[in-house]
């Protein structure tokens, strides 16, 4: 039996991100197995002079690929073209001429780089302390939802996949205060946040964000939601959807958001 009940996955990435050696017919071919009929490719797009892979995403080949496998799994699969964007705050001309230019139909913003150091590896904790290295990240992940050009908030409190070799579980509540003021901006610009799965593979099996943050949101009235495995994989396609979609019900959402043209649309969840 398909473990995903039509959940839409919406944070994947194919070999035309960086970091990543999927075929996207493939990915496609396993999400239908597990009982998607909805997928969308946010590859990343780096473009801060810090990231040594700025310039890799190459949009026209990105483009060509949707376009192929839109044609071999019509009926069986909606495909959606989005990008994951790193600091959309601080290249939003860059980003402007790239999404002025090709129709995506969805933007994470996600915060991969604090000035010139990478939240994205354990060395971002060092020399400062927990709360030094998680107020730094927060500060300008508040910035980013100011100023950025985004249509979902990617894994907001991702540097805890890469602290928790060091000191074990994030909590939450620690820093509720920074949180909660990027929640609330959230739901002020008209922007939402995604529950990532891909956080549960690399910690004790916690989301980005943790179910507590998901029903901050709702309290502060958000009502946009994605949800993404970001897989880089098959095999990490829909990673605990089941686990997510009870911990969505019990934040208090009844439906997920999908995006067309950039544009929201909501699915009940079953």
């Amino acid at each position: 039996m398909p473990v995903t009940s039509m959940l839409p996955d919406y944070h994947l990435h194919s070999r035309a991100s960086v970091d990543s050696r999927m075929e996207m017919d493939v990915a496609c071919a396993e999400a239908i197995r597990l009982g998607l009929n909805e997928l969308c490719f946010t590859e990343h797009v780096d473009l801060v002079p810090e990231d040594p892979d700025a310039g890799y995403f190459d949009p026209d080949t990105y483009f060509a690929e949707i376009r192929r496998c839109r044609e071999q799994f019509a009926g069986l699969l909606t495909i959606r073209a989005g990008i994951e964007v790193g600091e959309s705050h601080r290249v939003r001309a860059l980003q402007g001429s790239l999404t002025g230019r090709y129709p995506f139909d969805f933007v994470i913003g996600s915060l991969h780089w604090v000035g010139s150091e990478t939240t994205m590896k354990p060395e971002y904790f060092d020399n400062k302390t927990r709360r030094q290295a998680y107020e730094t990240y927060f500060t300008e992940l508040l910035a980013l939802v100011h100023a950025g050009d985004f249509d979902v908030l990617g894994h907001l409190d991702v540097p805890k996949r890469y602290e928790f070799p060091l000191h074990g579980s994030f909590d939450s509540a620690e820093f509720a205060e920074e949180i909660r003021a990027v929640l609330a901006a959230c739901v002020s610009r008209g922007v939402g946040i995604e529950l990532n799965t891909g956080s549960m593979r690399r910690t004790d099996g916690d989301p980005s964000p943790s179910p507590e943050v998901l029903g901050w949101y709702r309290e502060l009235g958000g009502g946009i939601l994605t949800l993404g495995s970001d897989a880089h994989r098959p095999q990490h396609i829909a990673h605990e959807f089941s686990r997510a979609r009870d911990m969505i019900r019990a934040a208090g959402f009844t439906h997920l958001t999908t995006f067309e043209r950039r544009q929201p649309m909501f699915v009940a969840i079953d």
